[in-house]
């Protein structure tokens, strides 16, 4: 039987970048997941406060185009192997290089951004997951695109892709 395929997305993962529990969650779910065999995958934003010493290890992966209403937005896409889990960091410094993760103006858009990079590498990283565990509000709008503007392209890619979002804080809602 094959493994399980999971892409992981949160907006904070220990310990690279935290801010609350969801952090905490993200960094040792992953882990626990993989123990039991998942063939799993962990994509976040690279912030600016990501300590540079990881900064240093991270390969360049990939980039690509991000359509966002009128425009399109580069999206670099960096990979660091970390405790034996590859994760992927989405890059964009409009968006993710900022003095705080949360409590911007556009935040909105920021993580739209987000939601729609997390759909849109998967492709180019060659990996196509079985489930796409999103966390918290800020992943949150990828199951709506995934039905809407994804699953039904002529490739088929995600045509079977199945969505699981767990809500970690009911209090933040973005």
């Amino acid at each position: 039987m094959d493994k399980i395929k999971v892409w992981f997305a949160s907006s904070e993962v220990a310990p690279f970048v935290k801010t609350g529990g969801l952090a905490d969650v993200a960094g040792s779910l992953p882990k626990a997941l993989k123990r039991l065999g998942v063939d799993i995958r962990v994509v976040l934003p690279k912030y600016s406060q990501i300590d540079p010493e990881f900064v240093s290890k991270m390969e360049f992966a990939g980039s690509c185009q991000v359509s966002l209403s009128w425009r399109n937005q580069y999206c670099g896409v960096y990979k660091y192997d970390y405790e034996g889990i590859t994760y992927y960091f989405i890059d964009n410094e409009y968006y993710f290089f900022r003095e705080w993760l949360y409590g911007q103006y556009d935040d909105g858009e920021r993580f739209s951004f987000f939601c729609k990079a997390i759909l849109e590498v998967l492709p180019m990283i060659g990996f196509k997951p079985d489930i796409i565990h999103l966390n918290d509000w800020q992943t949150g709008m990828v199951s709506v695109l995934l039905d809407a503007h994804y699953r039904g392209r002529e490739s088929g890619f995600y045509k079977n892709i199945h969505t699981l979002f767990t809500i970690h804080n009911l209090k933040y809602q973005g």
